[in-house]
């Protein structure tokens, strides 16, 4: 019986493991600080005294609007020196903050930051949503009929106790001049728009998204993936092997795709998604190569040759006994006694002289059997190698009888492209009695 034995391609390190390992471990710090600093403002809220609509804390340098769900204003203890003019101003930005729900949405810009950390255009946009957020309600505080430029000085003077707690500070250093200048300027619009506005804003916008976001997926469709898997199929001595079976299994999914080699021993897998694939060759004569753990990454190209192995030979050997009588010795079934030739000339192993093993007397009378299985290697010289028992617990006579037989048996070695080459044989040597 032949056996098929597997050559696999050496295991590759998971490039695609390593970046999500990154990602996790990135969007894990980033989202355990944000969870700190949310508990360090509750703390805050929580311990600070009650002044009416807002609170006074000393743990804070500047005002700020804490909290998510029912957010409140927080001012320092220093505000009982300000004036009521400092005061109003500052009320009147806070409260905007508040109308507006930027603590949730400043909450959801800080969690997209954690999740998408590595790239800039993340950061980039929520500093910009935090810069916008703070003109806006400069606007809604000159609204109320504040003088500009009491209102930048108040915003000057505040900014150098500018606080980094995890809320919305009134004065920061951040976008500060380009702040002034906007609150100082007399033709700056700052007007809200109205509801009707932003509705077709949003029609507009989903307008143009969706036609964009069907056509991609149609292509994503259409094309699945321009990577490619391509090599040459060759037997031990280099030649190619021409029409060899290939095919082609998605380790994740379990897709699969046959092609075959051309004259040339050339084969390819193009347009094929990006994942993990193995890669198996066939050919009579040889046995079956397999490469497993082959990453392709999309738009890629690898290059996996298949270098096959003559396939192994393998023989049965039948010795049949009866007490008392001579031991009568079946002919073996030789398999590939017919020469095959796969493209590049492959002959098979030929037994040319086979002395018959003995069963011994003693053990016919004892009514003792079993089967012998051996390997070995068949030289370029027609002689068996290396013998090595495979069941040794079988009867040590009947092992002794088996290979003072096989040792004396001679071949007519494998020959690949006219060369004669090593190959590995199984035989077995079934003892029985009628």
């Amino acid at each position: 019986m032949a056996a098929t034995p597997e050559i696999s391609g050496a295991r590759r390190i998971d490039l695609r493991n390593v970046l999500f390992a990154c990602w996790a471990l990135g969007s894990f710090v980033m989202i355990l600080r944000l969870v700190r600093s949310s508990l360090r403002l509750r703390s805050i809220v929580l311990t600070a005294c009650v002044d009416g609509p807002v609170r006074v804390s000393s743990r804070i340098r500047g005002p700020v609007v804490a909290g998510f769900f029912r957010p409140v204003i927080l001012l320092p203890e220093t505000s009982e020196l300000w004036t009521p003019a400092r005061r109003e101003a500052v009320l009147a930005h806070e409260r905007a903050h508040i109308l507006r729900n930027d603590p949730a949405i400043l909450l959801v810009a800080h969690l997209a930051t954690a999740l998408y950390w590595f790239h800039p255009l993340c950061w980039i946009g929520a500093a910009r949503l935090r810069a916008e957020s703070e003109r806006a309600c400069d606007d809604a505080a000159l609204g109320t009929g504040l003088l500009a430029s009491d209102y930048a000085g108040h915003l000057l003077d505040l900014a150098c106790r500018f606080d980094t707690q995890l809320a919305i500070p009134m004065a920061t250093t951040s976008h500060l001049e380009t702040r002034v200048k906007s609150i100082l300027d007399p033709t700056t619009n700052r007007s809200i728009p109205a509801r009707a506005a932003w509705l077709a804003a949003i029609a507009v916008t989903g307008a143009i998204l969706a036609p964009l976001t069907t056509l991609t997926l149609k292509a994503q469709q259409a094309n699945p993936g321009t990577s490619v898997i391509a090599g040459t199929v060759m037997d031990p001595s280099g030649a190619v092997v021409p029409n060899a079976s290939m095919t082609l299994t998605n380790s994740e999914s379990g897709w699969e795709q046959v092609a075959s080699a051309n004259a040339a021993g050339a084969y390819s897998f193009a347009g094929i998604p990006a994942g993990h694939y193995t890669i198996e060759a066939r050919s009579p004569g040889f046995a079956k190569f397999q490469a497993g753990d082959v990453a392709v990454v999309s738009g890629g190209r690898v290059q996996i040759d298949a270098r096959l192995s003559v396939g192994r030979v393998s023989q049965v050997v039948t010795v049949a006994g009866q007490s008392g009588a001579k031991p009568a010795v079946s002919q073996p079934a030789v398999s590939g006694q017919k020469p095959i030739r796969v493209g590049g000339m492959v002959q098979a192993v030929r037994i040319v002289r086979q002395v018959k093993p003995i069963y011994p007397p003693d053990l016919q009378a004892q009514g003792v059997q079993g089967s012998v299985i051996l390997n070995a290697i068949i030289s370029k010289e027609g002689v068996p190698l290396n013998l090595s028992v495979v069941n040794p617990a079988v009867n040590s006579a009947l092992i002794s009888a088996a290979i003072d037989a096989v040792n004396q048996w001679r071949y007519q070695p494998s020959l690949l492209n006219g060369e004669p080459i090593e190959v590995l044989t199984t035989i077995q040597v079934d003892f029985t009695l009628k």
